[in-house]
């Protein structure tokens, strides 16, 4: 399929122009990442990842601020995994203060402010705490009355009693009522007795929390950073060795800084969070934008081994022309993929596709009007540079030629 038919574009005459363009965006997002800084997650400057799920669909401004108002600095809250579950992330950053545990105190406010009655000591909310608690209550209670029985061991009943509640309050997500937790299979009708009278279900529980110390998120950034800088080592590496020729490996490469740096200016300037997931987008848009470049110098050379000789710049003009439509219809596809992904991925996979929309469209761009033009301008300098033959030289080789010829 053909996009475009016998496009006779005349992209060297743009090239000017756009490499002032793109000089002029390498400036602002220079000036953006000096200015703004980047928004550097948890990942890679340390804190608490704590994750919750709600029986109702939550309000991220309403828990950002119950959360703060407890003097508990937050990152971002934002909603996690499907949107049915109700689920939301919040990342902490890490404070000097240290042992500070971070999902108590998120836990306490949000029961503060949600519901109240769970902070009474003498409820029991099903729906916040684990199995070892509820076990605990379980044998505490009695409601099997084992402490009587011969042979019975009430610790290893109860625990596996609440292991089976909690098991049922994982696969709904949380219990909407004491009745539901009542009804879990398994459990006797004394223990559901002893839950309807003894127990409540809050509007929220705790799923998970991880914690990422300052000097592994400090090593996650250089490595995250390393992990890019050795990418683009690879890429010059590998389209040297295939074309053969060091103006096209260093074009590409510089392609590639082009497309990274003005995609993390525009990461500084819309505040996107730089967490692992965004690094390996950035790894990702460069295998796609050198895949692109790639396409247009394999036709290029194509070109360059064809009899008919031809001058290098109208022969990269029109390998340009010649793999255009193979370049939009592909970029575009793609493209349209990311727009869904970023809309519909949720705010978790955002920043992730944010990148990639970005640098499809910047990577798109580079491999048409500065990766084969900078060929161009690299062999052009480097005749330049080359010396000519020396007269005497040249007078000699056409006297041999013209006694071969006689």
């Amino acid at each position: 399929m053909r996009l475009f038919r016998s496009t006779n574009i005349d992209f060297h005459g743009l090239t000017k122009a756009c490499v002032s363009g793109s000089l002029a965006l390498i400036a602002i997002s220079t000036v953006l990442l000096f200015a703004r800084g980047l928004n550097w997650g948890v990942d890679f400057t340390g804190g608490t990842q704590v994750i919750y799920a709600f029986t109702s669909k939550p309000d991220e401004a309403q828990i950002r601020k119950i959360v703060e108002g407890a003097k508990v600095p937050i990152a971002s809250v934002q909603r996690y995994d499907k949107a049915e579950k109700n689920q939301v992330l919040l990342r902490v950053p890490m404070e000097k203060k240290e042992g500070r545990d971070v999902s108590s105190e998120v836990s306490k406010a949000l029961t503060t402010s949600l519901f109240p009655k769970g902070l009474d000591p003498g409820v029991f909310d099903l729906n916040l705490n684990g199995a070892a608690i509820l076990a605990a209550k379980l044998q505490q209670a009695d409601p099997e009355n084992m402490a009587g029985r011969m042979g019975a061991d009430p610790k290893v009943e109860y625990e596996r009693i609440a292991e089976t509640i909690v098991a049922a309050r994982s696969a709904k997500g949380l219990f909407p009522s004491v009745d539901a937790a009542a009804a879990t299979p398994g459990i006797s009708p004394a223990v559901s007795s002893w839950l309807k009278s003894s127990t409540v279900t809050g509007p929220f529980t705790l799923i998970s929390t991880e914690s990422v110390g300052p000097q592994v998120g400090k090593d996650l950034r250089q490595k995250g950073l390393w992990a890019v800088v050795f990418s683009w080592a690879a890429m010059l590496a590998y389209i040297w060795f295939r074309f053969r020729s060091v103006s096209f490996g260093s074009a590409a490469v510089i392609a590639l800084i082009h497309d990274s740096w003005i995609t993390l200016g525009l990461c500084s300037l819309f505040g996107v969070e730089i967490s692992l997931t965004v690094v390996a987008a950035f790894l990702t848009l460069i295998g796609y934008s050198v895949n692109d470049t790639v396409v247009v110098y394999d036709r290029i050379r194509e070109n360059r081994e064809k009899p008919k000789k031809e001058a290098l710049s109208p022969l990269v003009n029109r390998s340009i022309n010649e793999t255009l439509s193979r370049t939009v219809i592909t970029s575009g596809l793609t493209f349209l993929v990311v727009v869904a992904l970023f809309f519909l991925g949720g705010e978790v996979l955002r920043p992730f596709a944010f990148v990639l929309l970005v640098g499809i469209i910047v990577g798109t761009y580079s491999s048409i009007f500065i990766a084969a033009p900078l060929v161009v301008i690299w062999e052009d300098w480097r005749a330049k540079r080359t010396p000519a033959p020396a007269p005497a030289a040249a007078a000699k080789g056409g006297k041999a030629a013209a006694a071969k010829g006689r």
